[in-house]
């Protein structure tokens, strides 16, 4: 059998029990307009790790401070096959935006609930945010 590679690796940015979302740019893009997570597809010969940190810098232009893996989430979304893996963890630098995102925003848990958020990252948020609630209780 051969093993799954996976295809993205996205981080859930955390400050201040709020999550860093970027609104889609490209029109021409899947999920236009919608909210998303930093993160993106691994390049050839790149870890999940190392396709993380490159697209956190592309796509924001920060450093990860550190971050702990999350969810491997395997499935199809709009008829094709995903293979993503999900961290969370902090950043350090100024946010600038690439052209892919036209907008940045620190949502709270609850505000996260009434957005439109791109491909399957609203189950994936509502899962993180309910680990993370079971974690701060600890």
């Amino acid at each position: 059998m051969t093993k799954s590679i996976p295809s993205s690796s996205n981080l859930i940015v955390l400050q201040n029990n709020k999550i860093l979302l970027l609104r889609r740019s490209r029109p021409s893009s899947a999920e236009f307009g919608k909210w998303g997570l930093v993160g993106g597809g691994i390049e050839k010969n790149e870890t999940s790790e190392q396709g993380l940190s490159r697209e956190v810098k592309e796509e924001i232009g920060c450093e990860i401070k550190w971050f702990k893996f999350f969810k491997e989430y395997k499935g199809f979304f709009q008829e094709k096959k995903v293979h993503a893996m999900y961290y969370f963890g902090e950043i350090k630098g100024e946010i600038e935006l690439n052209d892919e995102h036209s907008d940045f925003g620190w949502f709270s848990f609850e505000e996260i609930k009434g957005l439109d958020i791109a491909f399957n990252q609203k189950d994936i948020l509502s899962g993180f945010i309910d680990f993370y609630k079971g974690k701060d209780s600890n």
